[in-house]
């Protein structure tokens, strides 16, 4: 670990490093636990495959964070290098550095309703806070992240090319899709029409994106902040409840598993009015259980689109693993429509 602790060493610390390990298990970052003499640091080697501009990657960490201490919310603190600069650049390699978030824990899945509730509080907390925050100081660093009408767009360009001779494996879950073509619009049109509100939304809302205090278990900051960008919180909102009723079946064979879980989805729901009655508009409210549709639709054609394509963009065990992981989101699409006035009467029950 000799080059990281060189490495580590360009940023302004306290103390003498006495330890650099590997840290966590995240997929698009190498992170590692910097230990000093008088504390512990982040480390992380950014990955410029997935983020070209650097700049703007960090320039939108720091306004975010910046707000969120302006209004004394605890949250993320990044070190400079000992020049000032937000990350240090060697050869083709980026690093930045956060202060170590002492006493907090990470849940990687959900095994009860109040963290639900809590999950909910605290994206919920996170778009409230933000809301007065001009989005135009935010950069998107994955553009077109959630125009789903790009991505339904891209998919039958895909399926006219068939590079693979995969289409006809997946007929059924096309037309079922084209059937519904108007819905991967319902967002952009009306963040576009101005119905919603244009914001700053997190895009990646899993439960492992919440720190809790490991004592009492509350909030204490939400992370992992790369992919913060403007659009609809309905975007966060979606994710969030469609990763949740997905849970560990993203891959499963047993599409029975795949169905809306009305407690999960109160639950959910109640944590995040619980901070946002006062920001959300009524198209907003409205449109919550449609949401959940629409991120879901966006990753059942994300699958789709890379499985006809052969497995260029998701990494994948096995040859149909693309294949697997659309049709347990296609499963869960099914159940949604079935289920929508359900969802609707939910929301209108909670968000008065």
């Amino acid at each position: 670990m000799e080059n990281m602790e060189q490495i580590a060493k360009k940023f302004a610390i306290k103390g003498e490093i006495t330890d650099v390990a590997p840290y966590g298990n995240g997929h698009i970052n190498k992170t590692f636990v910097a230990t000093t003499t008088e504390r512990k640091y982040i480390l992380q080697r950014i990955n410029s495959n997935v983020f070209k501009d650097i700049d703007a990657l960090m320039n939108n960490i720091v306004q975010v964070t910046n707000h969120l201490m302006e209004k004394n919310v605890f949250t993320l603190k990044y070190k400079p290098t000992l020049q000032g600069s937000l990350y240090y650049h060697t050869g083709d390699d980026y690093y930045r550095m956060f202060k170590y978030i002492d006493n907090t824990i990470c849940y990687e899945g959900i095994d009860n309703m109040e963290l639900v509730y809590k999950l909910g509080e605290g994206f919920g907390q996170f778009h409230n806070y933000l809301s007065d925050l001009d989005p135009t100081c935010i950069k998107d660093v994955i553009p077109d992240f959630h125009n789903t009408p790009r991505r339904y767009k891209k998919l039958f360009e895909s399926v006219i090319r068939n590079p693979v001779n995969r289409v006809a494996n997946v007929k059924d879950i096309l037309i079922y899709i084209n059937e519904h073509e108007k819905d991967a619009c319902l967002l952009t049109d009306a963040l576009h029409e101005g119905r919603i509100r244009n914001t700053i939304t997190h895009n990646d809302p899993k439960i492992n994106n919440i720190l809790f205090d490991a004592t009492t278990n509350d909030i204490k900051a939400v992370i992992d902040l790369d992919t913060v960008m403007t659009g609809t919180v309905l975007y966060d909102v979606g994710d969030a409840l469609r990763s949740l009723f997905t849970g560990k079946n993203e891959s499963s064979k047993d599409l029975s598993q795949l169905k809306v879980n009305f407690e999960i989805y109160e639950n959910y729901l109640k944590g995040y009015w619980s901070e946002m009655k006062n920001v959300l508009n009524k198209e907003e409210i409205r449109l919550i259980p449609y949401s959940v549709i629409v991120l879901t639709l966006e990753l059942v054609i994300r699958f789709l689109t890379d499985y006809i394509d052969g497995d260029v963009y998701f990494a994948t065990k096995y040859p149909e693993h693309n294949l697997d992981r659309c049709k347990t989101q296609f499963a869960l699409l099914q159940d949604l429509y079935k289920n929508i006035d359900k969802l609707s009467e939910i929301t209108n029950k909670i968000c008065k």
